[in-house]
């Protein structure tokens, strides 16, 4: 019991500090800062504060020095892996509305239960796959495509919930290569270095006010993604209860949609909605049955 409540709480503060994230890096995108300032900066922050805590609280040697070799490639290709999504989610922003932004990602349950059939060979009842389908038609409902508000910055952001999806399953089955504070660093640190690169070129002296703002960003996404891999690094059977919670992103992005940039949802948009969390929750409980 009190791994599955431990698991909750780092799925929710995931969703939480994940909507925190998106809501500050679209200020920064609608605001033409540059992508590269803004995560160069914030990231060498948040990498130092996860240095500094390891230091004095979980250990640096126990959690970033990997028992074999081999384990490196796969944790250090995560993150090369990595690179495309911060910045899909720094551009998308910009041209998404942050509710409809945060419903994309609410795919990644439907994507998660495909990569568990293909990477761990679980099997997926006929339930199952019919809740997947009508998950994603929840999806166009909410989005009610048409020339006019399709872009290729929704493709995009479903691409960043096939890559969670991914990351949740890679986790799942190599859990014992790294312990999550392993896999949050070496998910972190390449599209740092690669930020660096375009900073070293265009650099930027940030005021006291970009620095504070930054900081708190790479902070807050880096725990985001540490929730993330802490909650499926301990879920283990537990991993179909804890998925659903998940879902309670939507109610953060709506709030912050609402709250800082004047956004909503209609009727019809909240019936797609209740499509997508029911039909995900439905075809997550019955994995393996």
């Amino acid at each position: 019991m009190k791994i599955l409540l431990t698991g909750i709480i780092l799925v929710c503060l995931n969703s939480f500090s994940g909507s925190t994230f998106d809501t500050i890096t679209k200020y920064f995108s609608i605001n033409n800062y540059k992508w590269y300032h803004y995560y160069s900066i914030g990231g060498t922050i948040a990498i130092l504060v996860l240095l500094i805590y390891l230091y004095f609280f979980g250990g640096i040697k126990k959690n970033l020095i990997l028992n074999h070799s081999s384990y490196y490639l796969l944790t250090i290709f995560r993150g090369i892996f990595f690179i495309p999504v911060l910045l899909i989610v720094f551009l998308s922003l910009k041209h998404i509305p942050i509710n409809i932004f945060t419903m994309l990602l609410m795919t990644t349950p439907f994507f998660l239960l495909i990569f568990a059939k293909v990477i761990l060979n679980e099997k997926l009842n006929i339930i199952s796959w019919i809740s997947i389908i009508i998950g994603f038609c929840g999806v166009l409902i909410v989005l009610r495509p048409n020339t006019a508000n399709l872009n290729i910055f929704i493709f995009l952001v479903l691409f960043v919930a096939v890559y969670n999806a991914f990351n949740f399953t890679i986790v799942s089955k190599y859990s014992y290569i790294a312990s999550s504070y392993g896999f949050t660093f070496y998910q972190y640190v390449p599209f740092i270095i690669f930020s660096y690169i375009f900073f070293i070129f265009d650099p930027l002296i940030p005021t006291f006010k970009e620095i504070f703002l930054f900081s708190l960003s790479g902070i807050i996404v880096m725990i985001s993604m540490w929730a993330w891999n802490a909650a499926y690094h301990i879920a283990g059977k537990y991993s179909s209860i804890i998925s659903p919670f998940f879902f309670t992103q939507i109610v953060w992005g709506t709030i912050y949609g609402k709250v800082f940039y004047g956004e909503k949802f209609d009727s019809i948009a909240f019936l797609g909605i209740g499509i997508i969390i029911i039909s995900g929750t439905i075809a997550i409980y019955n994995r393996n049955k």
